[in-house]
């Protein structure tokens, strides 16, 4: 798979080798940034929770551009 929203879309089906390769794809650049701002210890837990949190909430994401939920007639509740 090419496109992270793809691996996702396995994520969100139960496919743990597409999880394996988003946290191949993002955990090197996610642990960079956060040996930044945590302690060294703190890192590998922040890296776990996050790609867990991926794993229990992949059928939530939404490719940007797409809305979580149309409102009844496909309109945007806001307008006029």
């Amino acid at each position: 798979m090419d496109h992270d929203h793809e691996l996702i879309a396995a994520v969100a089906a139960g496919d743990d080798t597409a999880l394996r390769e988003l946290f191949a794809r993002h955990a090197p650049w996610l642990a960079a940034r956060l040996r930044a701002v945590l302690p060294p210890a703190d890192v590998e837990d922040v890296l776990q929770e996050t790609f867990l949190a991926v794993w229990r909430n992949a059928n939530t994401y939404r490719p940007q551009g797409t809305p979580a939920a149309a409102p009844a007639g496909g309109r945007d509740q806001h307008q006029p």
